[in-house]
């Protein structure tokens, strides 16, 4: 029976250990991503139950609704921007989570115009990431 080099168990460690790094710095990047879009989802809910409530006007919650629909929209392309991260289960998970947020915050934009408060709660509650304790 033959051992493994020296060099060859050094080589073998070295690649463990950098890919260990990378997947690391990949679960460190999802994770932030994960709570960049907590923090939008949970800012959509703020800004619609605001509107709900009517302590906030149709033109200002229109404004902040496109900015937090920029503000995914900015996420979701720095998340597809490392196809590791779209290779990745969980990232893949993600990036599908955060169109759903982007399509719904669209839709409420409308329901605001149309000042359509039924269809904006059934929206509200299909909001599809937020922290746990804003749920």
């Amino acid at each position: 029976m033959r051992w493994p080099s020296c060099a060859t168990t050094w080589v073998t460690l070295a690649a463990l250990a950098l890919s260990a790094a990378g997947c690391s710095r990949q679960d460190s990047r999802l994770e932030q991503h994960k709570k960049n879009f907590e923090s939008l989802g949970a800012t959509t809910a703020t800004i619609m139950e605001g509107w709900l409530a009517g302590r906030l006007s149709g033109t200002y919650t229109r404004a902040a609704l496109e900015t937090t629909f920029q503000l995914v929209e900015q996420e979701r392309s720095a998340l597809a921007r490392a196809p590791q991260s779209l290779q990745d289960p969980r990232g893949a998970q993600l990036s599908q989570t955060a169109e759903r947020l982007s399509r719904l915050v669209a839709a409420m934009m409308l329901d605001v115009t149309a000042a359509d408060g039924d269809s904006a709660r059934r929206r509200v509650s299909e909001i599809p990431i937020q922290p746990a304790e804003h749920r």
